[in-house]
C-alpha cells in the first residue's frame, strides 16, 4: 500500500503483507547459520516473553553488512550458533508493551546494531549509546528485562520481539528499501562528518573520500550536502563521473605522483572507507591541512603503521568509530530524508540470502546487498 500524498509532503512506499498475522507468531521463521561458515537455512526459534518495554514488528526489509559474514564465518571470535545475521532493519509495528508510548501499531520503524543498553550510563544520557559498556549487539547479545535474559536475533527473519527504546522511526521521504543501509553504512559515514563539522555546515572546508564503495559512495552524499568541497579519491579515473553523481567536486587518481602532489595539504577530512588489504597511512597524510582528520570508517586487514613526525607538526588526528549513537543516527535519518540520501542496492528475497552473502563476500554487489521478507 502507499500513504497518500498532500501537496508538497513526501509519500512513503510500504510494503504490504497480505498474509500477515495479525499478531507475532510463537516460532518465528528466520534465516539461520548453525555454524562457522555454514550455508544458511530457514529455521524457527521461540519468541521470548513480551517485556513492558518491547515492540513487535513485522520486518519489511533488512539490509546485509560485511559485518554479517564476519558473524557468519566466527572471524572475531564472537558469534554464537544458531545465528540469524541482520543489523540493518526495518519494519511495521504489529504490537508494542505497556509502557511503550513512543510507538504505535501500524509505525514503521528501523533498527541499527544496538539493540539494549543499560540507558543509565553518562554515554548511554548523552545518546552515545554504541560506546556503552553493557551495549547488547543485535544479532547474537542477551537482553535483560522484567522476563529475565533472552537471547536476541538479527533481521534475517520474518518478525522481531525487541525493546522499543532502541527502535527509530523511519522519516518521511524515506522509501524502506533503502533505510536499511543508512542503519550501518549510513551512520557509520556520518557521524565522523558530523563530528569533525561539530555541526552538519560544512561550508569552507574540503572533506576527501578514498573508496568508492558500499560506504564510500554514502559518505559522497553526506558530505556534499553539508556544503563541504568534496574530493573523491581512487586508484585511477574510472569512477569519476560516478564519484561526481555522487557530489564530489572532482577526483584524485592516487596512482598518479603529480595528482598526489597537486593534492598534497588541500583536505580538512579524508575519511577512509576502504575494507580489508593495506593500508598505507604516510601515502595519505601529507593531503591533510594542519589540524586535519584522518578517520577510518573501514578495516584493512593489516595494521596500520605510520610516521608520527608529520602528524606532531601537522597537529594531526586520526581517529574511527563504530557505528553510531541514538543521537547521531536520529540526525542522520532526518539528513538523509531531508537531502534524499540513499545508497545502491540490489535487491533479494529473505530466502536468497545465501546468493546476496556471496555476492557481498566476493565483492561483485553494487553496493549494498537489501533483503525483502518473503518468510511471512
Amino acid at each position: 500500500m502507499l500513504i497518500s500524498e498532500s501537496k508538497g509532503e513526501p509519500v512513503r512506499k510500504i510494503l504490504s503483507f497480505s498474509t500477515m498475522a495479525p499478531d507475532i507468531p510463537s516460532d518465528i521463521k528466520a534465516y539461520m547459520f548453525k555454524e562457522a561458515k555454514s550455508i544458511g537455512e530457514v529455521d524457527t526459534y521461540p519468541v521470548k516473553p513480551l517485556a513492558k518495554t518491547d515492540a513487535d514488528i513485522v520486518i519489511t526489509y533488512c539490509g546485509v553488512c560485511h559485518t554479517d559474514l564476519h558473524m557468519v564465518d566466527n572471524d572475531w571470535g564472537m558469534s554464537r550458533y544458531p545465528l540469524v545475521p541482520g543489523h540493518e532493519i526495518v519494519g511495521h509495528v504489529v504490537g508494542v508493551g505497556s509502557e511503550v508510548k513512543n510507538l504505535k501499531v501500524g509505525d514503521a520503524v528501523c533498527l541499527g546494531c544496538v539493540a539494549q543498553s543499560c540507558l543509565k550510563c553518562d554515554f548511554c544520557k548523552k545518546g552515545e549509546d554504541n560506546m556503552c559498556k553493557d551495549r547488547v549487539f543485535t544479532y547474537f547479545g542477551d537482553t535483560n528485562d522484567e522476563t529475565g535474559q533472552h537471547r536476541h536475533f538479527g533481521g534475517f527473519g520474518s518478525y522481531m520481539r525487541t525493546d522499543a527504546r532502541k527502535l527509530f522511526k523511519v522519516p518521511d521521504g524515506l522509501e524502506e528499501k533503502y533505510v536499511g543501509p543508512l542503519m550501518c553504512a549510513g551512520i557509520t559515514t556520518f557521524e565522523p562528518i558530523q563530528h569533525f563539522l561539530n555541526g552538519v555546515d560544512g561550508t569552507g572546508k574540503t572533506i576527501g573520500v578514498i573508496g568508492i564503495g558500499g560506504l564510500g559512495h554514502l559518505a559522497l552524499q553526506f558530505a556534499a550536502k553539508t556544503g563541504a568541497t568534496v574530493v573523491a579519491l581512487s586508484r585511477g579515473t574510472g569512477k569519476t563521473e560516478f564519484a561526481k553523481e555522487c557530489g564530489a567536486s572532482y577526483l584524485v587518481d592516487t596512482t598518479s605522483e603529480e595528482a598526489m602532489k597537486e593534492a598534497a595539504g588541500t583536505l580538512d577530512q579524508l575519511i577512509v572507507t576502504i575494507a580489508g588489504g593495506t593500508f598505507d597511512a604516510d601515502k595519505y597524510v601529507p593531503l591533510l591541512k594542519p589540524y586535519g582528520n584522518l578517520h577510518f570508517c573501514g578495516v584493512p586487514d593489516a595494521p596500520v603503521s605510520f610516521n608520527i613526525i608529520p602528524i606532531m607538526f601537522g597537529r594531526l588526528t586520526i581517529s574511527a568509530n563504530p557505528v553510531g549513537g541514538e543521537a547521531d543516527t536520529k540526525l542522520m535519518l532526518e539528513f538523509a530524508a531531508k537531502h534524499g540520501i540513499k545508497p545502491i542496492i540490489e535487491e533479494f528475497t529473505h530466502s536468497k540470502a545465501n546468493e546476496a552473502i556471496q555476492k557481498v563476500r566476493d565483492g561483485t554487489i553494487r553496493f549494498r546487498a537489501v533483503l525483502k521478507n518473503d518468510l511471512v
